[in-house]
């Protein structure tokens, strides 16, 4: 079976894509490995409001502390996408619940099953199809003698057939890797194409998030001897144990409770940290309504997400943001700037490197969200070495200030500038061996976002080369 493109997963970038693409009259067909009814989370995400605004959802307006829509739940069983409460303010706690930092917060609670099967009726009423129960093996390929992505060919790949039990080989002009952070289909081509590369356990973090019924009075009382009245319904606790945890209220009956570690962190099991919140606070009920766990990317960016007839989206290129690990944003961002690439490749009747690398381009370069998200890895990386005791001591001396964490958090990274560094220098001084700490971190971050800011703006196998040993 020959196709012109096959999306493989079903994820918000590659729908969107899909739904894109077929808009414009071009073939899409989706493959997915869960059903319809499974497709997606099992839980809301804070995702960017500005990205799902770019990919056309009819998006909420913010009225007070709510949102107020089409597409707002008016109860948690109601249809709908958006979650009701709204959190334009987020407040950041050090480790210990010390001191706090408060930030805007550039994000809409969304439920990730309603929006994927939002998104997967909008790119068949586009002309998509959307297969299920299909999961990607396997890509099929040829090679030349080149080293690099340019020294291979994608033609199709296999696919297992869930309902049938048989594997079935599909021909494309235009493979997409969709499939979330096992990426399969990349980690199947050869070593020399730089795509292959398998992702470190320290390019992950371990996440376990529920959504419980509370009561709203019993949380107005506070937190324990309620002196933290407000650390309940909205708010961040950062670096604790290698990550974070959080409680984000969904409406005037559940909250979301949920924490993230470094995957290979020896502390407390995330599930543990959510237990422990729960039995702080009376407000919540026992008992979760929906959630889950599961890994998180949050390492770096792969170098290249292209090769020919061949391209890699969302978790499968490691494009969440490593601070957070919120990926849907980037997936859409980048699967809206690939779908005018491809596009215009498809009435070119081109499906080569060197066209596609006009995605690297756009993420990298034009919207540098790229050098952003290789900068806070960097970041992450040194934060994570320090312990609870010296995270509160930055907070508490605003060596680490609202600021910072706001871009950090909403994910874009702005270099300091020198009144900031000043300011730690003199903040830090009783701490000198934790401030090289800092200021390590910085200029390893600082140096990244440079060294991404002079990414090959085409594809050339020398250059490419040259820059990523420089990297």
């Amino acid at each position: 079976m020959t196709y012109r493109v096959v999306v493989v997963g079903a994820g918000p970038g590659g729908l969107v894509l899909a739904r894109e693409l077929a808009g414009q009259g071009i073939g899409v067909t989706v493959c997915e490995k869960e059903s319809f009814d499974e497709i997606g989370h099992n839980w809301s995400d804070a995702v960017e409001y500005s990205a799902l605004k770019a990919a056309g959802l009819d998006m909420p307006e913010l009225v007070g502390r709510q949102w107020e829509g089409t597409l707002v739940k008016d109860g948690p069983d109601e249809p709908g996408i958006f979650e009701k409460h709204a959190v334009p303010r987020l407040k950041v706690y050090s480790p210990g619940r010390e001191s706090f930092k408060e930030i805007g917060f550039d994000m809409v609670t969304t439920d990730r099953r309603r929006l994927a099967q939002h998104l997967v009726k909008e790119a068949e009423a586009a002309g998509a199809e959307i297969i299920y129960n299909h999961e990607g093996r396997d890509l099929l390929y040829t090679e030349n003698d080149q080293k690099g992505p340019g020294g291979v060919s994608v033609l199709g790949l296999t696919l297992n057939d869930f309902k049938k039990e048989e594997l079935i080989a599909l021909y494309a002009d235009l493979v997409v890797e969709s499939s979330g952070f096992k990426s399969v289909l990349r980690s199947s081509l050869p070593k020399h194409t730089g795509l292959a590369d398998p992702f470190e356990d320290s390019d992950f973090a371990l996440v376990h998030r529920e959504v419980y019924n509370y009561d709203p009075e019993a949380a107005e009382k506070g937190f324990l001897s309620g002196s933290e009245a407000q650390i309940i319904p909205d708010h961040y606790r950062y670096g604790y144990n290698s990550g974070y945890q959080w409680s984000h209220i969904h409406n005037e009956r559940q909250i979301d409770i949920g924490a993230g570690i470094k995957s290979d962190h020896q502390g407390a099991d995330p599930r543990e940290i959510v237990e422990a919140f729960i039995a702080e606070h009376p407000a919540v009920k026992p008992g979760p309504v929906r959630g889950g766990r599961s890994l998180c990317i949050v390492g770096r960016p792969l170098k290249n997400f292209v090769a020919k007839g061949f391209f890699v989206l969302g978790d499968a290129a490691s494009t969440s943001v490593p601070t957070t690990g919120c990926g849907v944003g980037s997936a859409i961002s980048v699967a809206l700037h690939a779908a005018e690439v491809i596009a215009e490749a498809a009435a070119e009747e081109r499906n080569d490197l060197e066209k596609l690398w006009e995605i690297n381009r756009k993420f990298y370069l034009e919207d540098r969200r790229g050098p952003s998200l290789a900068a806070l890895n960097e970041l992450r990386s040194v934060l994570q070495t320090l312990t609870h005791e010296e995270l509160d001591f930055l907070f508490q001396k605003d060596l680490i200030d609202a600021a910072t964490l706001q871009d950090a958090i909403n994910g874009s990274f702005q270099r300091p500038v020198l009144a900031a560094m000043t300011k730690a220098l003199w903040a830090g001084i009783t701490r000198p061996a934790l401030l090289m700490k800092l200021n390590s971190g910085i200029r390893a971050a600082e140096k990244t976002y440079n060294h991404y800011l002079n990414y090959p703006s085409e594809w050339n196998a020398l250059e490419f080369e040259q820059w990523q040993r420089e990297l």
